[in-house]
């Protein structure tokens, strides 16, 4: 399982109907921007290949580490993860900012709420 810190560089203002969101969600490049300066860090987590309830349990077993209000990008393939992903967030207090598919992938940006989760 690949885990890794990815740092965007802020290459734009964002100028998008979202733009009191932590990030921009329309990311047509695939890069993340944001309103604020500098660096955008964004912890990712790959549960690709793995099925319920894996991938909920890494998602909370990785955010867990983070800060209040950091960023998780959870990748998975398993199709019941389109409803236990956002279940999860919503129920564990955190935010989720962004849901997208890439192929048979799902990619799902969580920021951390304070409650700290479940």
């Amino acid at each position: 399982m690949n885990r890794d810190r990815s740092e965007v560089e802020k290459e734009q203002a964002c100028s998008c109907p979202f733009c009191d969101e932590p990030i921009c969600p329309d990311t047509e490049d695939g890069q993340y921007r944001c309103k604020t300066e500098g660096k955008l860090s964004v912890h990712q987590v790959d549960c690709v290949g793995l099925f319920c309830p894996v991938p909920v349990m890494r998602a909370k077993e990785e955010i867990d580490e983070l800060d209040d209000g950091n960023l998780m990008e959870l990748i998975a393939d398993d199709p019941a993860s389109q409803e236990d992903i956002p279940r999860w967030a919503k129920r564990a207090g955190h935010l989720l900012v962004m849901m997208r598919q890439d192929g048979e992938q799902f990619h799902y940006l969580i920021q951390k709420g304070s409650k700290g989760g479940e």
